[in-house]
C-alpha cells in the first residue's frame, strides 16, 4: 500500500505555532483537567474514599470497602452517567483543538460543551468503539491495541462530517488510518518524556502538554485527509438530534 509520509517533528512544531496564536487554549485545556480530575477527587475526598486511605488495619479497610460496594447500582449509574458526559466533553474539546489547528475561531469554553446537540450520535461512538476494542482484546493485547489505532480518527471524521452515523465514521477511520498505525505509535511515543515530567510539576506541566498533544493529534488527522484551509469546518449542526437516523 503506498502512503505519504507524515513528519512527526512538523506535526508538532506547526502544533505549538497554533497553540501560540492561541492562547485561550490553556484556560479551556484547565478547564478539561479539572472536570476529567473531579470523579477522583470527589471519591478521595468523600467519608468512604477517607476512610479506605486512612485504613490502618485490614478490619477497617474491608469495613470501607463494605460500605463502598454497598452504594452498588448507585455507583454505576454515578459512573456511567459521568463516562458519558465526560465523554461528550471530550469530543468538545476535540473539536476545540481542531479549530485550533487550523486557525480556526475556537468559540471558547462554549466549544466542550458543542457535541451534547448531538448526543446520541457521539454516545454511539464512543460505545461502538470502547466494545469493538474489548472484543479484539479478548483475542490478545496486540489486536484490541491495533484496534484502537483503526478507531482513532472517528471523533475528528464525526466532527468534519456531522452528515455520517458512528458506524460510517468508524469504518472511514480505518480507511483513514491503514498504512499509518506505526506513525500514530511513534507520535504517541514521542510525548512520554514529557508525560514523566507532569508528576514533578505537581500536574502543572499539563496545562501545556494536554492541548499540545491534541493539537498534534489534530494536525496528524489533518495531513491524513489533506485538510485545506478551504475545506468546510464543522459547525453545531444539526440542532435537531435525529439519533434514529445515525
Amino acid at each position: 500500500m503506498n502512503t505519504k509520509p507524515i513528519h512527526r517533528i512538523e506535526l508538532k512544531a506547526n502544533a505549538k505555532a497554533s497553540m501560540r496564536n492561541a492562547p485561550g487554549i490553556y484556560l479551556v485545556s484547565l478547564v478539561v483537567l479539572v472536570l476529567t480530575s473531579a470523579p477522583t477527587l470527589v471519591i478521595r475526598f468523600s467519608s468512604v474514599g477517607r476512610a479506605i486511605l486512612n485504613a490502618r488495619t485490614v478490619d477497617e479497610m474491608l469495613y470501607a470497602y463494605q460500605e463502598l460496594m454497598g452504594l452498588g447500582a448507585t455507583l454505576f449509574l454515578a459512573s456511567l452517567l459521568l463516562n458519558i458526559f465526560l465523554s461528550l466533553v471530550n469530543a468538545g474539546y476535540t473539536l476545540y483543538t481542531l479549530r485550533v489547528s487550523r486557525g480556526e475561531d475556537t468559540g471558547g469554553i462554549s466549544t466542550l460543551f458543542a457535541c451534547f446537540q448531538q448526543f446520541w450520535r457521539f454516545v454511539a461512538a464512543t460505545i461502538l468503539m470502547e466494545l469493538f476494542t474489548f472484543l479484539w482484546s479478548l483475542l490478545l493485547v496486540i489486536p484490541g491495541i491495533i484496534a484502537a489505532y483503526s478507531y482513532s480518527q472517528t471523533i475528528f471524521i464525526m466532527l468534519d462530517h456531522p452528515e455520517m452515523s458512528a458506524m460510517e465514521a468508524i469504518r472511514e477511520s480505518k480507511q483513514l488510518m491503514r498504512g499509518y498505525k506505526m506513525d500514530y505509535f511513534v507520535l504517541e511515543l514521542s510525548f512520554i518524556g514529557w508525560s514523566l515530567l507532569v508528576p514533578l510539576t505537581m500536574g502543572i506541566l499539563h496545562i501545556w502538554l494536554l492541548p499540545y498533544m491534541n493539537v498534534t493529534y489534530a494536525n496528524f488527522y489533518n495531513a491524513l485527509v489533506d485538510w485545506k484551509p478551504s475545506s468546510t469546518p464543522f459547525e453545531d449542526q444539526p440542532q435537531d438530534d435525529q439519533w434514529w437516523n445515525n
